[in-house]
């Protein structure tokens, strides 16, 4: 196999993919939301998937039991932000509760509900995944320029 053919950056790559965490239980998969199409070291992706996949050719198959370091991170408490109840509809003021706030440069900032207080709401900024170890089991389909 030539590395034409093979993972690296600038390339368009397309992975079928399981994500589960430690225990096993599904988090996502390629069956679930479709086979992942990206441009490798274009695309932000975990380090470990990243670093896992590099140098890998169609048809080739990794188990990646990655760290939170090398997956989604570790929890950062900065991450967690208390703003006030005004700011979130009461629909929004329960525990748990997963949407968007706009971001700097227009990006998508999502969040979670993480406490309720008399004035206040807590919110975790925090990938969901963080401080999760997890396993990718990873098939490359599609590599080209």
């Amino acid at each position: 196999m030539s590395s034409d053919e093979r993972v690296q950056a600038g390339k368009t790559v397309c992975l079928d993919y399981t994500l589960c965490l430690a225990d096993g239980s599904l988090v996502d998969s390629a069956q679930h939301s479709g086979t992942w199409t990206y441009v490798h070291g274009h695309t932000r992706m975990p380090p470990g998937l990243h670093t896992g996949v590099e140098g890998l050719g169609v048809g080739d198959t990794v188990r990646l039991e990655l760290q939170p370091a090398d997956a989604f991170g570790c929890i950062d408490p900065a991450a967690f932000q208390e703003l006030s109840k005004e700011q979130f509809p009461a629909s929004a003021r329960h525990l748990g509760f997963e949407g968007e706030f706009p971001g700097p440069d227009g990006s998508i900032m999502p969040y979670r509900v993480h406490a309720i207080h008399d004035t206040t709401v807590t919110i975790d900024l925090n990938h969901p995944l963080a401080g999760q170890h997890v396993v990718f089991e990873v098939t490359v389909i599609h590599v080209q320029d």
